[in-house]
């Protein structure tokens, strides 16, 4: 039995407690830790109380402001780590993978970043797709559909009442990409985004969004004000979203298509597969942290699957 303990309760944490609850068989639910007391929810400040009860805790807070800040803390405190942190250019940089580490060195712990479908199971596909097409053009689609990562920034921002982000990939990118062209990262994607805000905060949410490093700077976005009403009628259950990766070569093309009925569903089973193999580095005395494309393949399923797949 893997013993989970959920950080967060959007909707990426629900996502991930009703996951856990469907596979009882192999994992054990702890309880939902958030800064926020409820009826659901334990306050984070208690988590250290469940040190010898945890195996793994998976992190459902935001990237911009909360990752940074509490997944370091929750290691230090002795509790290993699983997390979706998005923010593709700080896992490159290492900025991130710094942040976590000290924590990590410190305690002993096992950290692995970036778990979801991107940065996260795209990941291992383009390293795959490099691996055997060395020569190859890769360029990387996201959309139609809900971002989280952006849409939670969107959040952060003083004066947001409601945030929606939709990422549309933009078709002459799509046909560059099929043709084997590299595309500008920033040329891929249309970002809309749909905001109840406070009344007079309109044009300062608006400057904020359009210099935030790392999300939507140097990109083409639309920003849309809208009421309540109008918001919860067309995006309070909007959560779709998929992704494409296209590589070409002169002796062969892979078109992976990625289309999710729920984003947060999908992120929270690669969370799950990442928990599991966490675990079996604990039981190696593989402290440290990792991204997703550091771990075998094989540590994502249990001994019982993996053989019968190849």
């Amino acid at each position: 039995m893997i013993r989970c303990a959920v950080v967060g309760f959007g909707n990426l944490g629900k996502a991930v407690k009703m996951q856990i609850e469907k596979r009882l068989d192999e994992f054990t639910f702890i309880g939902v830790f958030s800064r926020r007391k409820s009826k659901n929810t334990i306050l984070l400040e208690n988590i250290e109380k469940y040190k010898d009860k945890i195996d793994v805790v998976l992190f459902c807070g935001g990237s911009d402001k909360d990752a940074p800040v509490l997944v370091p803390w929750i290691n230090q405190l002795g509790l290993s780590t699983v997390d979706s942190y998005d923010n593709h250019n700080e896992i490159i940089n290492g900025n991130y993978l710094d942040i976590v580490r000290k924590a990590t060195d410190k305690s002993g712990t096992t950290a692995i970043v970036g778990v979801g479908w991107d940065p996260g199971y795209l990941s291992v596909q383009r390293i795959l797709n490099k691996a055997i097409m060395p020569a190859g053009i890769q360029n990387t689609l996201y959309g139609p559909g809900l971002s989280m990562g952006h849409t939670n920034a969107i959040k952060n921002i003083d004066g947001v009442l409601a945030a929606h982000q939709i990422t549309v990939p933009r078709k002459d990118a799509q046909t560059a990409a099929l043709e084997g062209t590299v595309v500008n990262k920033n040329d891929c994607h249309r970002r809309i985004c749909h905001i109840v805000a406070e009344q007079g905060k309109e044009a300062a949410i608006e400057e904020q969004i359009l210099n935030m490093e790392g999300y939507f700077k140097n990109q083409p976005v639309e920003i849309c004000f809208i009421g309540i009403n109008e918001f919860n009628e067309k995006f309070s259950n909007k959560m779709n979203h998929g992704g494409q990766i296209i590589s070409v070569d002169e002796n062969a093309k892979i078109n992976l298509n990625l289309e999710m009925k729920s984003n947060p569903m999908f992120t929270a089973n690669c969370m799950l597969a990442y928990a599991r193999a966490n675990l079996k580095m604990q039981q190696e005395w593989m402290s440290g942290v990792y991204t997703n494309a550091q771990i075998p393949p094989a540590w994502l399923v249990s001994d019982k699957i993996h053989i019968n797949e190849i």
